[in-house]
């Protein structure tokens, strides 16, 4: 089965790393490209960063597989400019679509998490960024988010409750991580020709960067993201879906506390005329506490937000099915 390269996606969303891991061409092979070849242009995030789309991934892998037949790099870019100048179809096998995946990144994802705790409880903000960039060119962006953004918030949390640092060292590590998060949510485009998300942070919330880290996640698959922020109050939330009609409605706690305030969203979103958003939830709070998913009705996101955008996608899916939205 084969595909037209135009009909992959342009949006920008997949870091140096991912492309590597999708692609088997290795990162200094794929800037050597770039700059004498002009192979793919990809996008730049505010900070820098650069982001592939699944266009661009495919046509890497297109030229993996004529190198494989024996074609040097120029040839198979002379063939691809002759077939762009006659507007010719460019056509990609889907059997290209399982590269072999490099895991070649010589320390896991949490050996990163102890350094980038210490560069923010020391209010080092050139160390931490040097951290940061070191991470986004060993793994693809969800890792980072988890597997290390997540786990030094935790410990910063725990050092603050533990009376180990002092709140304004907890303020500036979170300002930092919620800084650098709003910049990457901003480097994707709107897409509002997709469904519709609001993320936002249960009333009392003020810990956003779970729901931030969410938001990221949910626009870099395509989403159309509304970032609401902390401490949404819940008559505001639902008049803002009944006005603006999204596809779902996602909600953060960390607390108890801020967790039982979301009880009566999804009556009051179902009282209205259908179709009502879905409802969804996660954070700290559900996590430690399963009973806590029983008082609140709606769906729960888990743990892991990976594995929350594909219960997203599911959702959505049977949605559109039933008519849902």
């Amino acid at each position: 089965m084969r595909k037209l390269l135009t009909d992959y996606s342009d949006e920008p969303v997949y870091n140096m790393k991912a492309v590597e891991q999708q692609t088997g061409i290795s990162a200094a092979t794929l800037r050597a490209w770039e700059r004498r070849y002009t192979l793919v242009e990809p996008k730049r995030t505010a900070s820098g960063y650069r982001l592939y789309s699944d266009r661009d991934v495919a046509l890497l892998r297109w030229v993996r597989m004529h190198m494989e037949d024996g074609l040097t790099i120029s040839r198979v870019v002379a063939m691809l400019e002759s077939l762009r100048s006659n507007n010719d179809s460019i056509w990609i096998d889907s059997e290209e679509s399982s590269a072999t995946l490099y895991r070649d990144a010589p320390q896991p994802p949490s050996a990163l998490v102890q350094p980038l705790f210490q560069a923010l409880i020391d209010m080092d903000d050139e160390r931490a960024d040097e951290i940061i960039e070191q991470a986004f060119s060993l793994y693809t962006m969800p890792t980072v988010y988890v597997d290390i953004i997540s786990p030094t918030l935790v410990e910063i949390g725990e050092a603050w409750h533990r009376n180990e640092i002092f709140v304004s060292t907890e303020h500036f590590a979170s300002s930092y991580l919620r800084g650098r998060l709003l910049s990457l949510l901003q480097a994707y485009p709107h897409r509002p020709d997709s469904p519709t998300i609001f993320v936002g942070c249960a009333p009392t919330e003020r810990h956003e960067v779970g729901a931030l880290i969410f938001a990221v996640m949910l626009r870099q698959v395509g989403y159309n993201v509304v970032y609401l922020g902390q401490d949404v109050p819940i008559h505001d939330v639902v008049q803002a879906a009944l006005a603006s009609r999204p596809a779902m409605i996602c909600m953060s706690a960390s607390t108890p506390h801020a967790a039982h305030l979301m009880q009566d969203i999804q009556a009051q979103l179902s009282s209205s005329e259908p179709p009502a958003p879905i409802f969804a939830y996660g954070g700290r709070a559900f996590d430690l506490d399963p009973h806590l998913r029983e008082s609140v009705s709606g769906y729960y996101l888990g743990t892991d937000p990976r594995d929350a955008i594909q219960t997203v996608n599911n959702l959505l899916r049977n949605a559109k099915l039933n008519d849902g939205y």
